[in-house]
């Protein structure tokens, strides 16, 4: 009885540092905090901004900087390379809300927005230097 209480007791103990490690590899965003050079080609030409990705309390948050001014990215998640949020714009007494989606590898980041005029749009960033 006490070799099945120790059997166990080693196997509850083993469980532990893998749950561990799956809890703070799910939470990692190392791979995408940071500056971000975002281009995004449109029919009036190239548009750029630069995305920022911070972690505050587990949980990722962000602003994107263009011409016109700096707007705070809504629903942020990151998982298993894949990054995606939502920003609301402001034109003309109106809000149009566009949905980002990319893939990050290394320093690139390769995705598409959609809920734009003229329909799904691909754009691609880079890891700042700056």
């Amino acid at each position: 009885m006490s070799r099945l209480i120790a059997l166990a007791l080693a196997l509850t103990l083993a469980s532990v540092p893998a749950s561990r490690a799956a809890a703070q590899t799910s939470s990692d965003f190392s791979a995408v905090l940071g500056a971000w050079e975002m281009t995004l080609e449109t029919p009036r030409g190239s548009m750029t901004q630069t995305l920022t990705f911070v972690a505050e309390d587990d949980e990722l948050t962000g602003s994107a900087m263009a011409p016109n001014g700096t707007i705070q990215l809504q629903d942020v998640a990151f998982e298993d390379g894949r990054i995606s949020f939502q920003v609301t714009r402001s034109f003309r007494n109106r809000e149009i809300t566009q949905s980002y989606s990319a893939t990050i590898e290394g320093d690139r980041m390769t995705g598409t927005v959609s809920g734009a005029r003229g329909g799904d749009r691909e754009f691609t960033a880079v890891r700042s230097t700056t």
